[in-house]
C-alpha cells in the first residue's frame, strides 16, 4: 500500500527473487521509482526502513521477501541548528532554545536534521550517548522555546516520572481575532484520538485539561497571550484557544489564519527539587521571527 499527497509520499514494497542481491538503493529505484540519487537522500535523511527498521546503509544487500518502505516529504523548509541555542547544559543534560520549525524528534521521514541529530553531531557524543538522546518534553515542530533533553536513559525515566509535579511552564502565543475577555481559566476535556486529518477535539468524555490564559498586549485584531499549562495534553494550548475562537496565529490546523511562523512560544521552564539537585528557571524570549 503505498500513499502520496503533493508534498508527502509514504511508499512500499515487497523485494521478489528479481530483485534479489541488489543494493538498497537499487531496489527502492526498480521497486518504488525513485531515482538513485533521490533514494540515497531518503536513505541519509532516515526515511527509508527495511523490514520496519530504519536504514541507513544504501548498499545493504536485499534479499527476497524483504520488505521496503520510504517515507518521503519534498519542499520541506528546516531551520537549521546552531550552537548558540544551547542555553544550559549540565550533562546528560542540555537545555536547548528550540526554533520554529526544528524537529524536537525524530519523524517518520528523517532523523538528520532533527534537533537530537544535530546536537549529538555538535556535542560530539560517543554513540551510545547519542542514540540515547531524547527530549523530556516535547514541543510541536512549529512551536519555538525551551525544551530540555537527556542522553540518560535512567534520568530521562526519573525526569518524566516527576515532571508533572517538579516543572512549571509558561508560553506565549499571538492569536487573532483578539479575545473579549482579559483573563480566563479553560477546562475543556479533549479526545485522546485523533480524527485522520491529525486534530483533536473537545469532547465531554475526554481527558481533563486545564490552561490558564491572560491577555498581555492587544495590537487591532490580534492579541499577545500569556498561558500557562496546568496538563501537558498533546496540542492542548492550540485547541483551548481555537476552541475559545481565538486561534493561534498561523495555526491553520486549528482554524487560524495562515502567517510566517505558528506563534507559540515556550518561554520560561522552572525545575523544582527533587527533580533537579536545585531549583532552576530559564527564560527565553521569542526570536527574531516573532512578528505580528
Amino acid at each position: 500500500m503505498s500513499t502520496t499527497t503533493p508534498n508527502f509520499q509514504d511508499l512500499r514494497a515487497v523485494a521478489s527473487a528479481k530483485e534479489h542481491g541488489l543494493r538498497l538503493d537499487q531496489g527502492l529505484a526498480q521497486l518504488l521509482g525513485l531515482s538513485r540519487r533521490r533514494g540515497r537522500r531518503a536513505i541519509d535523511e532516515g526515511g527509508v526502513y527495511l523490514n520496519q527498521k530504519r536504514c541507513r546503509t544504501a548498499g545493504r544487500t536485499l534479499q527476497s521477501g524483504d520488505k521496503l518502505r520510504a517515507i518521503l516529504l519534498e519542499k520541506e523548509k528546516l531551520t537549521p541548528f546552531e550552537p548558540q541555542q544551547i542555553v544550559w547544559q549540565r550533562p546528560p543534560l542540555y537545555l536547548i532554545h528550540k526554533r520554529s520549525n526544528q524537529y524536537s524528534q525524530e519523524a517518520l521521514h528523517r532523523s538528520r536534521g532533527t534537533l537530537p541529530y544535530e546536537l549529538a553531531q555538535h556535542l560530539a557524543l560517543a554513540p551510545k550517548n547519542s542514540a540515547n538522546l531524547r527530549p523530556v518534553h516535547r514541543l510541536d515542530r512549529g512551536t519555538s522555546g525551551l525544551i530540555l533533553f537527556s542522553s540518560s536513559p535512567k534520568q530521562l525515566q526519573d525526569l518524566q516520572s516527576l515532571w508533572h509535579c517538579c516543572t512549571f511552564k509558561t508560553y506565549l502565543a499571538v492569536v487573532e481575532p483578539a479575545p473579549s475577555w482579559d483573563e480566563q481559566t479553560i477546562t475543556l476535556a479533549i479526545d485522546a484520538e485523533r480524527d485522520k486529518a491529525g486534530r483533536y477535539h473537545i469532547s465531554e468524555l475526554g481527558r481533563a485539561c486545564k490552561t490558564e490564559a491572560e491577555v498581555v498586549e492587544r495590537q487591532g485584531n490580534r492579541a499577545l497571550v500569556k498561558l500557562i499549562p496546568h496538563t501537558g495534553r498533546t496540542h492542548q494550548l492550540r485547541i483551548h484557544l481555537a476552541a475559545l475562537g481565538c486561534p493561534i496565529l498561523g495555526d491553520t490546523r486549528y482554524g487560524g489564519k495562515t502567517h510566517a511562523r505558528l506563534m507559540l512560544h515556550a518561554e520560561s521552564l522552572s525545575i523544582i527539587k527533587p527533580a533537579l539537585g536545585q531549583d532552576i528557571q530559564w527564560n527565553v524570549a521569542p526570536g527574531e521571527d516573532w512578528t505580528w
